[in-house]
């Protein structure tokens, strides 16, 4: 209809827009460009027209007229807020951090409950390691009770306060917003060799087996476990909270079997032992133990073994870190391991990945059972 009202008339500006809106919508950014363009030349003064055509291109991945689009509507609409929280967005996409802290500041100001923008305002401070006001963005997202589990997993990691593990809807919500490029930054940009060097420790394990039968893949993300172990095992089962993550290892056709669930929820369930079970980077994201080792326990076949790795720390127990991930000492580890029937054959210290240009130190475990597997929790007396 839009077209054919164009067709007539060229000039009618609020044909094009309504075509561009419903090309966006259908998912062709493409023609929702031409026909915003076309609508911008008939009617330069409306800052909706701008902004949406600052949307397709961004959907278009032309971000440097995605940022032009919202400089546009922001001259026509200098308090609008949702004009600066987009063209935010872009800035720190472009990687001009400082550019998006400016227009975040503007946005929350202009409105203060303003959810999204504290959030993206907290990110972009602790990219530049101004704690003390990241601290402030996490505190208002609280008060205003947005993505509120979230902000409330930071906040404590921030405030030195450790909790016992990460909520699941976090990990679910921050490895969804990182799939789509999720390998590339892992390995290229952090120089990610957590797989790898835990199948060397594995292989150095004379008394063990050189393939396994069933292996499972515990937070297998993308999928990269499943490649790397895929000579070494029959069958492998990958089991993660992210949808994305998960449909991302499904593409690389590696896996028996995908499931997104919960690690423990998947281990309790389970009827059929593993003689392998992988944990790449995964206990990071809890910080007591004790169901977690319960449930591998339980899932490992005789003679099994369990690989993982943890971040390192000196001292005792476990600490949630400013980075919102949990490290974990040797001693915590052993104990932990000990309570369930299961103990340390060996272990090594390993530069994990790199975070702001720096190594993260960590430690590479290789555990099988130790005697009798004990219930958990013990029974009261």
């Amino acid at each position: 209809m839009y077209q054919q009202v164009l067709a007539l008339d060229d000039t009618h500006w609020q044909a094009a827009y309504n075509l561009g809106t419903a090309n966006l919508a259908l998912g062709d950014p493409h023609e929702a460009i031409k026909a915003y363009h076309l609508a911008a030349r008939q009617n330069p003064q409306d800052a909706d027209i701008h902004f949406n055509l600052g949307l397709a291109c961004k959907r278009a991945g032309r971000l440097e007229e995605a940022a032009q689009s919202y400089l546009c509507a922001m001259e026509i609409a200098p308090d609008d807020a949702e004009v600066h929280y987009n063209l935010a967005l872009i800035y720190k996409e472009l990687g001009s951090t400082d550019a998006a802290i400016t227009s975040l500041e503007i946005a929350v100001a202009l409105r203060p409950e303003y959810g999204a923008a504290h959030g993206n305002l907290g990110v972009c401070y602790l990219d530049q390691d101004r704690v003390a006001e990241a601290i402030v963005c996490y505190r208002r997202l609280v008060e205003l009770d947005h993505n509120g589990v979230a902000a409330r997993h930071i906040l404590a990691a921030l405030t030195g306060e450790t909790t016992d593990v990460a909520p699941s809807s976090y990990i679910s919500e921050l490895f969804d917003s990182f799939a789509a490029h999720f390998e590339e930054r892992l390995l290229v940009d952090l120089e990610y060799r957590t797989p790898w060097e835990l199948k060397s420790l594995l292989l150095a394990d004379s008394d063990g087996p050189s393939c396994f039968a069933r292996l499972l893949d515990l937070g297998c993300g993308t999928g990269l476990v499943g490649e790397i172990f895929q000579e070494i095992s029959a069958c492998r089962i990958g089991v993660d909270l992210s949808p994305k993550m998960v449909a991302a290892a499904a593409a690389k056709k590696v896996y028996d079997e995908l499931v997104v669930a919960e690690i423990v929820s998947f281990l309790e369930q389970n009827q059929e032992p593993f003689d392998l079970i992988v944990a790449a980077d995964v206990l990071i994201y809890a910080g007591e133990l004790d169901r977690i080792f319960a449930a591998l326990a339980r899932g490992l076949a005789e003679n099994g073994r369990i690989i993982f790795s943890t971040e390192q720390m000196t001292g005792q127990g476990y600490q949630l870190r400013q980075s919102g991930r949990y490290a974990h000492a040797y001693s915590y580890i052993e104990a932990v391991a000990a309570r369930h029937g299961l103990r340390i054959l060996s272990a090594q210290t390993a530069n994990l990945r790199k975070e702001k240009g720096q190594w993260i130190a960590g430690d590479l475990y290789l555990l099988t059972i130790s005697g009798n597997r004990p219930c958990w929790p013990p029974a009261s007396s």
